[in-house]
């Protein structure tokens, strides 16, 4: 009796813990809308004003190699199995972005061509072979291509702790 007790009482213990954990936990993938209809936040909502395009991009990390910008470009493609990171073309280079601490994500399909603007870090990054690759998988490269990249390639690479995609 004391040990069916016992393992009752586990049993309740764990789900309510479970409960908690699942009530608290926070959905990574949540968007909030904004004020204008056609434009979805992703991450922490941000002003929209001041954001700076790719020349403007290059120009300050030339001076301090690592800066807090907005910035703003055309999604081309987001990864398709997660929605965990995102390319953005500004002018004639394109911006590989990431997510704070994957605290959210982006859609999976539809953004491409559409308008963005990010507010977090910007870098310059040294992507592997492997990380080129596995993102190549993510993409749904052939098999041809991921086999295909054999070197490093340095990148203009954001850490965005906000996304606005327009709609």
């Amino acid at each position: 009796m004391k040990t069916t007790l016992n393992l009752l009482s586990s049993m309740a213990v764990g789900a309510a813990l479970f409960t908690l954990a699942a009530c608290g936990a926070s959905d990574a993938s949540s968007e909030t809308s904004a004020a204008s209809d056609n434009q979805t936040f992703y991450g922490s909502v941000i002003e929209l004003d001041g954001a700076t395009d790719a020349a403007g991009l290059r120009a300050v990390l030339a001076e301090n190699g690592r800066a807090q910008v907005k910035f703003e470009g055309e999604v081309t493609a987001t990864c398709a199995k997660k929605g965990c990171w995102m390319d953005v073309a500004s002018g004639e280079d394109t911006v590989f972005v990431r997510f704070q601490d994957y605290g959210f994500f982006v859609p999976t399909e539809g953004a491409e061509g559409k308008r963005t603007v990010m507010e977090g870090e910007a870098f310059f990054d040294t992507i592997t072979v492997d990380m080129l690759k596995h993102y190549a998988e993510d993409a749904g490269e052939s098999v041809e291509n991921i086999a295909a990249i054999t070197e490093p390639e340095l990148r203009l690479a954001f850490t965005a702790t906000g996304v606005m995609i327009e709609d």
